[in-house]
């Protein structure tokens, strides 16, 4: 390689190093964090304000399976802000000096968050007064916060996971080497993956420059990142493939909780000539007319069904509960009538289910209730009378489950 050109490659380094080369987020930004939590009245507060965060959350938290986004709000941010009695114009200014203060795509996205730097500040704080608790606590709150968690979950998961389908992955996909099988709580893995963060990093907080900054963000970032993405890449093959579909959640018995090879099969097979029949055949009017009683007219169910296939977000949904109640009635049917096409499958599909507490009906209703209150503004003002709501959620079911069988016949 040319001298000249090895010399313009160290220049550009050099100057990329002066150029990153600032202090503002420990200059500007840290002094008033640590002046806020100097003060015992303040601290207290700022413990109050994340108890109240976490308490918020606890359900989603604690939950042993990935479903919740946990999501952030505005309100949180400002509640952070309250609590350090500070004004949030403060990290905005100190942001603005950094040297990535005026690049508009500059990456991380994190680095030109407020509450962001100011988390970093205040465990900085933690650190330098040996409170290892408190910023451990801390970088919970963090880690939860809106760039990191909940971003991160959208990423893998643009469509919520389904608690049966992740119920089976996390019971009979992962190994031993995935933190929620180890931790069994999605705190618990956060815990320590914010943990092995903030003891690898731990001298980086020293100095706290901005490329720190943005240093300390990036693997955060990418830590979160890949608890999520791990077990999204087991998760969507076992739900595109319906893998989970092969067993049923009630039972721990090899006899009756494995669908057979040739059920399987036949569910696949149901499953796509199905979602092909609903998504392009168009509303069928003379299903309407069966599905309708007193509480729930013909053209009320066509109008549902419409608004509900119009939505191409709730095609995933539609194909869930055409899988869910396939594999059910194949899970209970005599061996002679193991067929959708057969008249016991309508049956099947009209009867109460008593066992309310299998997970897949439990699903089926979710995913019904999910559909109407999204798709039915008459549904979500009657449906606090048990007949009516009783009568739409029979609607559907035989909506779908007709469609299940004129597809297959």
């Amino acid at each position: 390689m040319p001298s000249n050109v090895i010399l313009e490659q160290l220049f550009l380094e050099a100057s990329k190093d002066l150029v990153a080369n600032t202090n503002s987020i420990r200059e500007n930004l840290y002094p008033h964090v640590k002046d806020s939590l100097d003060k015992p009245k303040i601290r207290n507060e700022y413990k109050k304000c994340l108890g109240n965060f976490m308490e918020r959350r606890s359900e989603a938290m604690y939950d042993n399976l990935p479903i919740a986004r946990i999501l952030f709000s505005n309100e949180d941010v400002n509640n952070l802000f309250k609590a350090l009695n500070l004004d949030i114009s403060l990290a905005e200014a100190a942001i603005d000096r950094t040297y990535y203060g005026n690049e508009p795509n500059f990456s991380p996205l994190a680095a030109k968050d407020p509450f962001t730097v100011t988390m970093l500040c205040v465990i900085k704080y933690f650190l330098e007064k040996n409170m290892q608790k408190e910023a451990e606590m801390a970088t919970i709150h963090l880690s939860f916060s809106g760039k990191f968690y909940p971003s991160l979950h959208y990423r893998s998961y643009p469509i919520p996971p389904a608690r049966h389908v992740m119920e089976y992955v996390v019971n009979n996909e992962l190994s031993n080497k995935f933190d929620l099988v180890q931790e069994g709580s999605i705190i618990g893995c956060i815990r320590k993956i914010g943990n092995t963060w903030l003891q690898k990093y731990k001298p980086i907080f020293k100095s706290l420059r901005d490329e720190d900054i943005k240093y300390l963000i990036d693997q955060l970032y990418s830590r979160i990142g890949s608890f999520h993405k791990n077990i999204a890449r087991v998760y969507h093959p076992a739900y595109k493939e319906g893998k989970y579909l092969a067993y049923s959640s009630d039972s721990l018995s090899e006899d009756d909780y494995h669908l057979s090879n040739s059920d399987l099969i036949k569910m696949n097979t149901y499953l796509e000539k199905s979602i092909n029949y609903i998504t392009n055949t168009g509303v069928d009017y003379s299903i309407c007319k069966m599905c309708s009683d007193e509480n729930i007219t013909v053209n009320e169910i066509k109008s549902i069904i419409e608004s509900i296939m119009a939505e191409p977000s709730n095609i995933p949904k539609v194909k869930e509960m055409l899988s869910l109640m396939i594999v059910t009635y194949l899970q209970q049917a005599k061996s002679s009538e193991k067929d959708v096409a057969n008249v016991a499958f309508i049956t099947y599909c009209m009867a109460p289910k008593p066992n309310a507490k299998q997970k897949e009906i439990v699903r089926q209703k979710d995913i019904i209730e999910e559909l109407l209150v999204d798709n039915s503004k008459t549904y979500i003002r009657r449906k606090s009378r048990l007949a009516t709501k009783n009568s739409y959620e029979r609607a559907m079911r035989l909506y779908f489950g007709l469609s299940i069988h004129n597809a297959n016949r």
